[in-house]
Formats: C-alpha cells, structure tokens, sequence
C-alpha cells in the first residue's frame, strides 16, 4: 500500500466492484514486427497504417481463450461484462464476494486518502491453473492511482519577500506562457494548424477536469499573438461540474498554445468506480475507438518498479495497437527524470516512470526556463 493511503476497514460482501480482464493475445510478435514496418521510412509498408478492424484479426484472442474465460466468469455467476472492439479485454462487475472466490487470495479493503476512496486487496490473487494461459492479468486489485506531485509557483508573496530580504530582485512574472514557449522553439505566427486533418487530444484522470469558459479566458488572454481555437471539439467520457483542475486545465490550454488551431478532443476518464484504474479505462477506449486524433499527450505515469511483468508487457502490446493505427502518443516523463529508488543501507537505483519508459511512445520532459 503506498504511503498516506489509510486502512478503512474490509468491504461487505455485497460491495460492488469492477475488474478488467485482459485476455491472452494471440502473435504478439507478429503486432511488433508490423509496428516496426509501418514505423521505418527504409520499409515499403512506411505509413501503410492499420484500421481498428485490421488490429483486431492480429490481436483478438483466440475462440477457445473467449470460450473459457467466459465459461469460468459464468459459472461464477458473472453475468455483467462488456467488451471491446478487439475482444482483447473484458470489463465485468460483481459484488466483492464473488470476485474473491473468482480470484482465490484477493481480499477487497477499502483505503482512503483525504477525500480520495479506492478499494483494492492487498493481497495477492491467482487464477485456476486452466486459465492461466488465457489471461495476462486482472486489473482493479493492486493499482493505487498515481500521485501528483504539487506543481510550483511562477510567484508568490513569500518568495518575493525572501528576495527582497537577501538584496535579490523581486519582480512578478506570469511564468512561462504560450508566447515563450513558442518563442523558444522558433514557431512564429504562422506555425498554426492549417490542414483539416490535424488532431490532437489530451487526457484527464481522477476527477481532473477542465472548463470550456477558463479555456476561452485563457486563449483571450495570451493567445493574441497566433492563430488558435478556444473551444475543445469532442469531451470524451464525463466531464465534472465542480472545480476545475489545475493540470487538467494547464494540459488543455498548453497543448492548445503550441499545437495552436488544430481540432483537439480530451479525454475524461474520472475513476468514479472505487475498483476503477483510470489508465486502464483510458487505454481500452483506444481499444473501441475506429476514429481516434492523431496525436495524444498524456501527463500519467506510475514507478516502473512498482508493476508486474505481465501488466509491463500487456500495456507495451496496447501501445503497439495504437501506433499501428499511426497514432503517436507521448507521455510525461516525470518531474525527476528517471528518479532514484533510495534503498536503505544498499546502493540507490534508478527509477523510470512508466509508460514513458516505453518503446513504444515519446517521452517528453526535463525542459526548465529560469526566470523567462
């Protein structure tokens, strides 16, 4: 259990709760290869991209995977599921007992940290020997949401103060707004999306959410200077009502700032289900999506130490479908960098994030501007 998440207390029986199964992937190997082809300008298949139909005759499990996981789920009386387009996961509820005997050694306890609840074992589970080979793994477990560290300031009162005692220079600055950061990297006023078929989209988790009205604020305000929307096309998933979120609204406005006038979409993915792994949510609507924006920026990741092989390797696969779609993806890659895994008495390791460790999506990040 990651640190500042409190015990609550075992759940009832009858709690519900919602897991993912991720069914056995037929020729990996066969996905890589043409990820690899469609990827590389020296091969005659560059740019030859895959529709959402033909991913699916690579990667849909096979008919005696399908028969008995759905065989076992049955006869555990799981009846609620649904699927994806690539028949490659299963989404199913049930209340916590029937999970638990489903998955011998699972044990549902609910955590909460300040407003925040997740239910999840803190046990290992395991499957019957039979379906070992058709299953990667069960997600809705072992999987804390990722934290957020706390984004700094451009200034405050303090820090003003501060510089004033030791004879510094103390003068307020926004930061670095769009027009320095396109500065920086050489795009003019005309670096604008003009092609109809620009897209771009961005994703939100764990009730991150931004505001159509902020967006158009904050386009009026520091936008003047290149062509731009103010308003995102397409929210996919559902979008709260309450406060906006501070990353979610600095993700929206950003990429909005630098791919300037291109039709951008987010993605909502709330984690409203206490079982529920918003990454895992975003990653199947991949998986069921014919039509998807070219380009996704996701600000997410989790410790790569911290995850299973199976999980590892499944998530690299859902990456590969997406760039055999042509779809480009990038990922965060951390306020630190790699980080340091600190191990008492021992030597200190690196510490990658995941999926910005992937092969299979660009990594961003390690960009500093010191007083712009």
């Amino acid at each position: 259990v990651p640190p500042g998440w409190t015990h609550a207390g075992r759940v009832v029986p009858g709690h519900p709760v919602q897991l993912t199964f991720a069914l056995r992937q037929p020729d990996t190997g066969r996905l890589a290869r043409l990820v690899d082809a469609v990827s590389d300008p020296r091969s005659p298949q560059y740019g030859k991209y895959l529709s959402l139909g033909q991913v699916q005759e690579l990667v849909q499990p096979s008919p005696a995977t399908l028969m008995a996981v759905l065989k076992w789920l049955q006869g555990h009386g799981v009846g609620s599921c649904s699927s994806v387009a690539t028949l490659d996961f299963l989404e199913c509820q049930m209340p916590a007992s029937t999970a638990e005997r489903l998955l011998p050694g699972a044990q549902f306890h609910r955590y909460v940290k300040g407003q925040r609840s997740v239910v999840r074992s803190p046990l290992p589970y395991t499957v019957p020997p039979e379906l070992a080979e058709h299953v990667d793994f069960v997600g809705g477990l072992h999987r804390f949401p990722a934290e957020r560290r706390v984004v700094s300031r451009a200034w405050d009162g303090k820090d003003a103060g501060r510089r004033q005692q030791r004879g510094g220079r103390a003068g307020f600055h926004l930061g670095v707004t769009p027009s320095i950061l396109r500065q920086r990297y050489n795009m003019t006023g005309a670096d604008v999306g003009l092609h109809p078929n620009n897209s771009q989209a961005c994703a939100q988790f764990l009730e991150q959410y931004f505001h159509q009205a902020d967006l158009a604020e904050f386009m009026q305000l520091f936008g003047s200077s290149f062509g731009h929307r103010s308003r995102v096309d397409r929210v996919v998933g559902r979008q709260g009502t309450g406060k906006a979120g501070l990353e979610a609204s600095l993700d929206v406005e950003y990429i909005m700032s630098t791919g300037a006038n291109v039709s951008t979409w987010v993605f909502s993915n709330a984690g409203r289900h206490e079982s529920q792994e918003p990454f895992l949510a975003w990653l199947l609507l991949l998986s069921n999506m014919s039509s998807l924006p070219w380009v996704h920026s996701v600000s997410y990741g989790d410790d790569e130490d911290s995850l299973s092989r199976a999980y590892l390797q499944r998530v690299n696969t859902e990456l590969m479908k997406a760039a055999a779609r042509g779809l480009t993806i990038l990922f965060a890659s951390g306020d630190d960098g790699a980080g340091c895994r600190r191990v008492p008495g021992g030597n200190h390791t690196f510490r990658p994030n995941f999926p910005a460790s992937s092969p299979y999506v660009t990594t961003v990040g390690g960009t500093s501007f010191k007083n712009p």
